[in-house]
């Protein structure tokens, strides 16, 4: 065999402009992507802007026992900690 027929690794990509669709991902990921974008929403409301709240969704909260928002926002119970805690902190009792 020759090396043109030979494929390498590095030969294989799907190109820039293709995207999973709804099909290929779990129902977990879709939920977990929805409660993310919900809580972004909120947070860039009550943080003051989109980036401040990219940033807080990463970052350890004392208010989540030292978890990050994005960890914690997985389950259903998760979540509802997460929006409880943005309450708190636009109302300044956390």
């Amino acid at each position: 065999m020759h090396s043109s027929a030979q494929s390498k690794p590095d030969d294989w990509s799907i190109g820039t402009s293709v995207s999973p669709t709804a099909a290929c991902l779990s129902r977990q990921y879709l939920a977990y992507l929805e409660r993310r974008g919900m809580v972004l929403s909120q947070a860039a409301e009550v943080l003051g802007n989109r980036d401040l709240a990219a940033q807080w969704f990463n970052k350890p909260a004392r208010g989540l026992d030292y978890q990050s928002p994005c960890s914690v926002v997985t389950d259903d119970n998760g979540y509802r900690r997460v929006r409880e805690y943005l309450e708190r902190i636009k109302y300044g009792v956390y």
